[in-house]
């Protein structure tokens, strides 16, 4: 095996964001590791990529939303290759609706996959970065990050934590090789809502995969930890800066707000 080839491990790989994520990657030589719940979609994935990449391509099942799923993901990678290049943390999912409605399984779940999950998965692939003094891991979050979302509460919430989290850990591997980058898309044409069981009011156009999974990876040549995506992205973070959270609060849960009961994924 060349050592030299770089080397990508991507979770929620299956579709949308993630698949486009594996598509850039494959054209650019990457060999890639591939993770998600939904196998199926994998070998359908895998097999498209081998038509335009000669390099290893792997999948996995793996539902990141179980404890302990962040060191059976770095056992799944170190078993392919030694040195990762790049760590992408996309998996997630979102639920809609009334808080106190939400399943409280539903609750772990989404705490589990989208804080404690990517926080042990950086733990544990950060340190071989630092040591060899080369990588990047990118965290998908979301401009619902930028400010509290009523009836998506939790979700925002954990996108926020990733948010601040990303940019602590941006200004301590500063100057040590690793890239930390936490990208933030805006309504995206993918099926991540209707899965949800909601589509809300759209402001902006949607954005496509492609564009965010060419914004994101442009911006780490330049190092940029915070990525927005195009100017709806510039805009909902000058916004979440400007306005006062409490009015767009107001406006945001109107647009989010389930027409009855609650809809989860």
């Amino acid at each position: 095996m060349n050592q030299t080839t770089p080397f990508a491990v991507i979770t929620g790989a299956s579709r949308g964001i993630g698949a486009e994520y594996a598509r850039a990657l494959a054209t650019q030589g990457y060999e890639l590791l591939l993770v998600s719940r939904d196998m199926k979609r994998l070998e359908l994935l895998r097999e498209e990529l081998q038509q335009v990449s000669q390099k290893d391509i792997w999948v996995e099942l793996l539902d990141l939303s179980q404890p302990q799923s962040a060191e059976k993901l770095y056992d799944l990678a170190r078993s392919y290759r030694s040195d990762i290049s790049l760590l992408i943390n996309n998996a997630g999912f979102g639920c809609y609706g009334d808080f106190a409605d939400i399943p409280l399984a539903t609750i772990h779940n989404m705490l589990q996959l989208h804080i404690t999950t990517i926080v042990e998965s950086i733990r544990l692939f950060l340190p071989d970065m630092l040591v060899r003094k080369h990588g990047a891991i990118i965290t998908v979050a979301s401009v619902a990050g930028f400010f509290p979302i009523p009836y998506m509460t939790e979700y925002a919430a954990t996108k926020a934590f990733l948010i601040a989290f990303s940019k602590g850990l941006a200004q301590e591997t500063k100057d040590r090789g690793v890239t930390i980058q936490v990208c933030c898309p805006g309504f995206t044409d993918t099926d991540f809502h209707q899965t949800a069981g909601h589509q809300p009011k759209q402001i902006f156009l949607a954005q496509s995969p492609q564009q965010v999974v060419q914004t994101s990876l442009q911006a780490l040549k330049s190092k940029r930890t915070l990525v927005t995506i195009g100017w709806q992205g510039r805009l909902s973070l000058w916004i979440s800066k400007i306005i006062p959270h409490k009015i767009l609060m107001t406006f945001a849960g109107k647009a989010v707000k389930p027409p009855s009961a609650t809809h989860l994924k």
